[in-house]
């Protein structure tokens, strides 16, 4: 007796005491906010190869399945017990996916990147002539508005007294002698100059650190792809170890179905925007509006993100074509209409399915808050996360549900209903 009362007050010390330290250190973390986000960005920038490597894998990972999976089906049955044979069938199918990788994005960057330096190239070089154009629309437009013309020159005339004013009383002075010359180039140029090549700097070395990064991330992947069953043995092991067999059942079970749909989502979008910017480049050329490869990417990489992608690509592409003609642009907005409706309500369902489960209010719920968080990437994974975490507290519910014997269909919850718990008479 006196044992189990030693025991019951050492589990609530124990409790108290956790309380009392959650709260210690939720304190520091909202003291020291500032510092704690420093050290957590450092530490997701040190990891950043281990991130990329990460996805690739994860991308990767139905090619290295179905190398495999080819290599064993040619192999022949005295040979298939082999550990040997195994672990070098292993490390073949982990080439095989690089190397897919690799053609892959090398097939992409050998198409697009030329169209796309020219489509950029010739907009550049059209910049006069939009110019021109807008010069000659403002004037006419000015012409047959006498009240804006007013408006115009007034503040036309403040902008041309201002440059007098900063031409004769600070430009000119400064270059009256040899020193002043030189006090205002200490003073003005150099300053934006080396501010100029301080960012030059910075662009450059970031593209180094991303180029770095993205290597060291292909090797990761390798590791990924060629240990992921002795991962995954492992993880398992941990699970089983932690939990009882039932509770670590149901946690595999969960996880499995996780990533089912994660890779259903995320690999279906890709084969989405993949289609949706082939017949974006097709129908660019029948129609023939201007930059059609430069538009048809725009448009299948912003298609990646759920529900905002299409207005997100549509708005700088329909800009484009307006600098060229207005009444293209029009017809670019119809036909961008027409393509989203077919992608929302023909392809899309075709090949996605129903791997989400969500509905438009929790997909438009997802995509604010991750992209608020994390940006684009945030925005293009926001979706099959939130249907992960979705989809494992509803399973969670109906397990609870079932186990005590309640309904677990939501409409038996709507409306007033009655009491579920027993109640004496």
């Amino acid at each position: 007796m006196e044992k189990t009362i030693f025991k019951h007050h050492l589990i609530k010390g124990v409790a108290s005491f956790l309380v009392i330290a959650a709260a210690i250190v939720l304190y520091f973390l909202a003291q020291n906010f500032g510092s704690v986000r420093a050290y957590v960005d450092r530490i997701n920038t040190i990891l950043n190869p281990i991130y990329y490597g990460m996805i690739l894998a994860f991308l990767l990972l139905p090619v290295h399945r179905f190398a495999l999976k080819m290599l064993w089906m040619v192999t022949p049955e005295k040979n298939l017990g082999s550990i040997a044979l195994k672990k070098g069938y292993n490390m073949l199918a982990v080439a095989i996916s690089l190397i897919f990788a690799g053609i892959v994005v090398y097939v992409l960057l050998a198409m697009l990147l030329p169209q796309i330096y020219l489509s950029i190239i010739g907009l550049i070089q059209a910049v006069p002539e939009y110019i021109a154009t807008f010069q000659v629309w403002l004037t006419r437009f000015v012409e047959d508005n006498p009240a804006f013309e007013d408006s115009v020159l007034y503040y036309y005339e403040s902008m041309a007294v201002s440059l007098e004013t900063w031409l004769t009383a600070d430009l000119l002075p400064n270059l009256e002698s040899v020193n002043s010359i030189v006090a205002w180039v200490q003073s003005h140029i150099l300053p934006n100059i080396t501010g100029v090549f301080t960012n030059v700097y910075s662009v450059l070395m970031a593209i180094l650190i991303t180029v770095k990064d993205v290597f060291l991330g292909v090797i990761v992947s390798a590791y990924l792809l060629a240990r992921k069953d002795v991962f995954a043995a492992q993880a398992k092991k941990l699970t089983y170890s932690a939990l009882s067999t039932q509770k670590a059942d149901f946690m595999v079970n969960e996880v499995r179905h996780a990533y089912a749909i994660m890779s259903g989502f995320i690999n279906g979008k890709l084969l989405d925007s993949l289609i949706i910017g082939i017949i974006c480049l097709i129908c660019c050329n029948w129609f023939g509006f201007p930059y059609p490869v430069l538009i048809a990417t725009i448009i299948g990489v912003t298609n990646i993100i759920p529900f905002f992608g299409p207005f997100i690509g549509a708005i700088p592409c329909g800009m484009l074509i307006l600098l060229v003609s207005p009444i293209q642009c029009l017809y670019f907005a119809v036909f961008i209409l027409a393509l989203q409706q077919f992608d929302g309500n023909i392809l899309g369902p075709k090949i996605l399915g129903d791997s989400t489960g969500l509905a438009s209010f929790w997909v438009l719920f997802s995509i604010l808050l991750a992209g608020g968080l994390f940006g684009f990437a945030g925005m293009v994974l926001g979706v099959p996360v939130f249907a992960m975490l979705y989809s494992m507290v509803n399973r969670l519910v109906r397990y609870g549900l079932t186990k005590r014997g309640l309904p677990v269909e939501t409409s038996d919850y709507m409306g007033l209903t009655a009491y579920l718990s027993p109640r004496e008479e």
